[in-house]
């Protein structure tokens, strides 16, 4: 029985980091798309103004945006099914949430959150409501800085 009970321990033990070894991977996966500048600028532009960009940044955005919201319902479904603690969970929660509350992230997710697994979209949903959440728009590699004005065409 006591081997039994740590055979159980060990397995448990060896799901939860290669859940979060599967998390950390693929979100290196999804934010290797902003390293492009063209994908990252309209990242910051659309964060700011989408649905009004050009239709090529729309596109991009839309994108990578979309990318992401897949990203996190992946880690949403191993935090569901119990292999994700907590812990674990709840930074990448918070992340995604920031950029839905964005200007530009708040009309994507009125356009497109019947897309996605509904128990997600209520966690996104009840996180955005509670507020607090940091300013996604004022980290430095989502500003606009370095874009020179009239340079982003329709």
């Amino acid at each position: 029985m006591i081997y039994l009970t740590s055979q159980v321990r060990q397995n448990t033990l060896a799901i939860e980091r290669s859940s979060r070894q599967t998390i950390s991977s693929g979100y290196r996966e999804q934010n290797a798309l902003l390293i492009d500048p063209i994908v990252s600028e309209a990242y910051s532009v659309g964060i700011r103004d989408f649905p009004d960009m050009p239709s090529v940044q729309k596109r991009l955005f839309s994108t990578a945006i979309n990318d992401h919201a897949l990203f996190f319902q992946s880690t949403f479904a191993l935090y569901e099914s119990g292999t994700l603690q907590e812990k674990d969970y709840t930074p990448y929660l918070t992340w995604f949430a920031c950029h839905l509350v964005t200007p530009g992230g708040s009309l994507w997710w009125k356009e497109t959150r019947g897309f996605y697994n509904a128990s997600m979209v209520d966690a996104l949903d009840t996180k955005v409501a509670e507020g607090s959440l940091p300013e996604v728009m004022d980290l430095g590699f989502f500003a606009l800085d370095d874009v020179a004005p009239g340079s982003i065409t329709r």
